[in-house]
C-alpha cells in the first residue's frame, strides 16, 4: 500500500529542489550580470567623467584647423569632404614661421574643449620657454556613448577610432601643403590620447602618398613628434607588418612611416594614467579585476601606459619617456571647477598622485589668473627633448 504522506512529502521535496536549482541559476546569472553591469557601467561613468562638459575658464583659441562637422559622429560615416585652408592663411601671416607646431586632441573633445586644451598647450609651450606658432587640430571626436551588450564594445570608442584612421589623411594633407609652401619650416606635431591614431594615420598618408614607401627617406616631412598618454596598443609602432593585422579598425603598423617621415618620435608613456594603466576604483573588489577603460575596450596594453611592446622592434628614431612623475597631483587641470576624473555613483575624483590625471598632460592653468599655466605637465619634457635636438 502506498502511503499518501510519503509521496506529498517527496513531490514537495522534489519540487522544492527544482525551485532551488531554478534559484541558484538565477542568482549565478544575476551575480554575472550585476559583474558585467559593474565593468561596464563603471567604465562608462569613468569614461564620461573624464571628459568635463563644463565651459573651460578660457578665451576660445583662434588658430584652430577644423574638420569638425565633416563625420557623422553617431556611425563614423563622412557627410562632407573638407578642404583646410593653410597654416599661413589659419596664423593669418605672410611669410613662413619658421617652426610651427601641431596639437591634436583625443576622444570625446568638443569644439569648445578642443580649443580650450590646445590653448593650454600653447601656455605651457610660452611658460617652458618655447615660444612659436601653434595649430590645433580640431576633429569629430565627441562620439555618441552607447555600450553594445551583446559585444560589451564601446560603440562611441569604436566610431572614435575609426573616424581617427579618416581624419588622418586629412592632416596628412594639411601638413604636406603647408611643406610645399614653406619647404624650410619645421613642423612639430604634440598628440594627446587618441589623437595618436590620427598622427599615425596622417604618417601612413604621407608615406602611401608622397613619399612613395620611401624607408630610407633623407627628407623628413615632420621634425618631431611627441605623443601623449597615447590610447593606441603598445605594438602599433611596430616596423614589422604582420604585428598589427588582427586590430580593428585596422591602421597598417607605423614603424616604417615613422623611420620614413619623421626626424624625431618620443612616445611620453606614464604606467599611473587612470584612464590607461591604473585601476578604476580600488574600493571595489569587482572593479579591481580591471585595471583601466583601455585594457576593458582593447584587451592590450596601451602604449601610453607602459611604453612600446617588448616584443617588436621599434624604428630607429623612435624614443620614449616615463613622464608619472611630472603629471602632478591636480585635481582640475582646466580649472573648470570639476574633478577631470572621477569615479561613478560616488563622483570621487580618482586623482590622488602623481601620474592619475589623464587630462594633465597638456599643463595646468593657474587658479587665480586662468590665462597662465603655474605648471606646464608633460610639455615641459617635449620643450626639453626640442632644446636638446636644437644644441
Amino acid at each position: 500500500m502506498v502511503n499518501k504522506s510519503n509521496t506529498g512529502n517527496n513531490k514537495l521535496r522534489f519540487w522544492s529542489g527544482l525551485n532551488l536549482i531554478k534559484y541558484t541559476q538565477n542568482y549565478k546569472r544575476g551575480v554575472l550580470f550585476s559583474i558585467i553591469s559593474v565593468f561596464s557601467l563603471s567604465t562608462i561613468f569613468l569614461l564620461i567623467n573624464a571628459y568635463p562638459t563644463g565651459t573651460a575658464h578660457a578665451q576660445l583659441y583662434p588658430f584652430i584647423a577644423s574638420t569638425r562637422g565633416s563625420f557623422d559622429t553617431t556611425n563614423g560615416n563622412e557627410t562632407q569632404q573638407v578642404e583646410l585652408p593653410s597654416a599661413l592663411s589659419i596664423l593669418d601671416i605672410n611669410d613662413c614661421p619658421g617652426e610651427l607646431a601641431i596639437y591634436v586632441h583625443g576622444i570625446w573633445a568638443s569644439d569648445l574643449q578642443a580649443e580650450e586644451q590646445t590653448d593650454r598647450v600653447s601656455l605651457s609651450l610660452r611658460d617652458s620657454g618655447y615660444s612659436i606658432p601653434l595649430i590645433g587640430f580640431s576633429w569629430d571626436s565627441n562620439t555618441v556613448f552607447s555600450l553594445d551588450n551583446a559585444t560589451l564594445s564601446y560603440h562611441g570608442w569604436e566610431i572614435g577610432k575609426q573616424i581617427a584612421n579618416e581624419n588622418g589623411p586629412i592632416l596628412g594633407k594639411f601638413i604636406s601643403d603647408h611643406k610645399t609652401e614653406c619647404p624650410e619650416d619645421k613642423i612639430r606635431i604634440i598628440a594627446h590620447s587618441l589623437g595618436s591614431r590620427v598622427i599615425l594615420s596622417a604618417l601612413q598618408w604621407i608615406h602611401d602618398n608622397i613619399n612613395q614607401q620611401n624607408d630610407n627617406n633623407t627628407l623628413k616631412e615632420i621634425t618631431s613628434i611627441h605623443l601623449m598618454g597615447a590610447a593606441v596598443n603598445n605594438d602599433q609602432i611596430s616596423t614589422n607588418p604582420n604585428d598589427c593585422i588582427s586590430y580593428l579598425p585596422y591602421l597598417p603598423c607605423s614603424g616604417k612611416a615613422i623611420q620614413s617621415e619623421v626626424g624625431y618620435f618620443s612616445n611620453l608613456f606614464n604606467p599611473e594614467d587612470n584612464m590607461l594603466a591604473g585601476e578604476i576604483n580600488p574600493f571595489c573588489w569587482i572593479c579591481g579585476l580591471v585595471k583601466s577603460p583601455y585594457e576593458l575596450s582593447e584587451g592590450h596594453n596601451a602604449l601610453g601606459a607602459y611604453g612600446a611592446a617588448s616584443t617588436i622592434v621599434v624604428p630607429s628614431n623612435f624614443d620614449e619617456t616615463d613622464v608619472s612623475s611630472i603629471i602632478i597631483v591636480d585635481t582640475d587641470s582646466n580649472k573648470d571647477g570639476e574633478c577631470d576624473i572621477r569615479y561613478p555613483v560616488t563622483h570621487i575624483c580618482t586623482i590622488s598622485k602623481n601620474g592619475d590625471n589623464h587630462m594633465g598632460y597638456m599643463g595646468y592653468r593657474d587658479n587665480t589668473d586662468r590665462q597662465t599655466v603655474y605648471d606646464s605637465g608633460a610639455i615641459k619634457q617635449i620643450v626639453n627633448d626640442w632644446q636638446m635636438e636644437n644644441n
